[in-house]
């Protein structure tokens, strides 16, 4: 379970940002991938190379290193997210194609791709098969959100017609059901307002409001239902950034109304919770991660430096303790 949106400030940065929530300790950190990264597909033992630099939430399994959300030199930006119920796969290999499993796709689209329209050419070969060889020993049902320096968001939801890229003109994606029913689930939720109503007349008596009341409608749980509606109406309404800066609050305070606490959501695995909220900030190459233990926004840049000279995977450390900024030596005014 996750949640996604793309989103742009006032200065023109773009942003595709996520939370990941799951049950399994992906272990995941920012992490470098040079160009020209070797790496061996799970499926047939293939060995791929990627021709763009890439930064995201990355961690080594076996021989590669997989990335659950990035982007690259180009700005190309994507993220997966589960997809129960809802996906299907090639059954078998397609000869002379490229054929991976699911958690391999954001290495080969972000490696090899500078924009989304390289991105629509070039999954023509590309396919995903069902198969437990991947690295967690058992098919994942992943879909994809993607944006770019464009700002244009496109999603990826196999369901048996191939990859196709279809628009995302709503900046937001989570979980099954698909994206198409999501949009139109929105149409119920249309007298949701960021206004209040005012007091009505019941027979004789006056009822005022108690409170904010324009947003009565909108969902609380944590389903992909409810997160979809909550986050595609905090997207819409919340006050635009004006700069990059900016744009990394909003997108924090947007994703907070989504964000799922340990504990809260238990099911055959145990806990799936928001193990780390992640913003990709396309425009200036910086990534922000926030782990679920420590609520310090951290940041990571790729630089003209490290993607000249950086010739190795770099992961880089995050402490998992929370750190405080102590206000104790301020001088007593």
């Amino acid at each position: 379970m996750c949640t996604s949106i793309s989103y742009e400030a006032l200065d023109g940065s773009k942003f595709l940002a996520r939370t990941m929530d799951f049950a399994f300790e992906l272990n995941g950190q920012p992490t470098f991938l040079p160009r020209d990264y070797d790496w061996i597909s799970s499926f047939d033992n293939k060995t791929y190379q990627t021709s763009y630099a890439i930064m995201g939430t990355g961690a080594k399994y076996g021989n590669n290193y997989m990335v659950a959300d990035g982007f690259n030199e180009y700005g190309l930006s994507a993220a997966e997210l589960y997809f129960p119920h809802e996906y299907v796969y090639d059954a078998t290999p397609t000869d002379g194609a490229m054929n991976l499993v699911s958690e391999e796709f954001i290495l080969w689209a972000l490696g090899n791709n500078k924009t989304i329209d390289e991105l629509r050419e070039n999954i023509k070969n590309v396919h995903i098969i069902e198969s437990d060889k991947g690295v967690m020993g058992v098919n994942q049902p992943l879909h994809w959100i993607f944006s770019d320096l464009t700002g244009a968001t496109y999603i990826i939801e196999p369901e048996g017609d191939g990859l196709v890229l279809e628009e995302d003109k709503i900046g937001v994606m989570t979980n099954t059901p698909d994206f198409d029913w999501h949009r139109t689930n929105l149409a119920n939720y249309l007298g949701a307002s960021v206004n209040n109503f005012n007091s009505a007349q019941f027979g004789d008596e006056e009822i005022t409001k108690l409170g904010q009341n324009g947003t009565f409608r909108l969902p609380g749980g944590y389903t992909a239902v409810d997160r979809f509606v909550r986050t595609a109406f905090n997207r819409t309404h919340i006050e635009k950034p004006e700069n990059a800066d900016e744009a990394v609050t909003t997108i924090l305070h947007i994703l907070d109304s989504v964000v799922v606490p340990k504990g809260v959501n238990i099911g055959d695995r145990g806990p799936s919770y928001t193990q780390y909220q992640a913003i990709l900030d396309m425009s200036n190459k910086t990534m922000y991660y926030i782990p679920y233990s420590n609520q310090t926004v951290f940041s990571v840049s790729m630089t003209d430096d490290l993607i000249e000279n950086q010739k190795e995977p770099k992961e880089f450390d995050i402490p998992m303790k929370q750190t405080f900024a102590s206000l104790d030596e301020q001088e007593v005014k």
